[in-house]
């Protein structure tokens, strides 16, 4: 299961990155919401989720569980996680940030000779790094959790290495 919520995220990585090439940044926008949403399903998967837990999810074919109670579980199964709790301070509030709803975007759009939604590089930097860091931060504990280790922390230097240069 993680693994394919890993695929779907790669793949919507891809999609957001083109959108934003072609300059759709509010459909891009959607898109970072769906990673960080997959991404946090995967880490609870990942984690905290009981058998019968992941047998209920494919069963029903949604996740039955509200996203703050996902996010406080894997809060606390990575409490002693230094890579999780130093990506949660850098990263949490880009995190909420871009997993709230189209109608923070609302205001933003404009309408003149070439209409869309005001943007500035810092914010396209952000998504795509908050993207990429979804994606690197459910492989590495997947890796983790399949015993790992070194390919774990080998991905978690890689993403140490980013966050660095994406606040340098």
């Amino acid at each position: 299961m993680v693994m394919g919520l890993l695929s779907t995220i790669i793949q919507h990585h891809r999609g957001m990155l083109l959108l934003i090439k072609s300059a759709n940044f509010g459909s891009s926008y959607a898109l970072i919401r769906d990673i960080v949403k997959a991404m946090r399903y995967g880490l609870w998967i990942n984690c905290c989720a009981t058998e019968e837990q992941i047998l209920r999810v494919q069963k029903e074919d949604e996740f039955p569980f509200s996203i703050p109670e996902v996010i406080k579980e894997i809060q606390a199964a990575y409490s002693t996680d230094p890579f999780f709790e130093n990506l949660e301070n850098s990263w949490g509030t880009q995190l909420y940030k871009y997993t709230r709803s189209d109608i923070l975007h609302v205001g933003r759009w404009h309408i003149d000779s070439s209409p869309g939604l005001d943007h500035d590089d810092a914010e396209i930097r952000d998504v795509t790094t908050t993207a990429t860091l979804s994606i690197v931060v459910l492989a590495a504990k997947f890796l983790d959790r399949q015993n790992y280790a070194v390919d774990c922390k080998q991905v978690e230097a890689l993403a140490e290495i980013g966050l660095g240069a994406s606040h340098g």
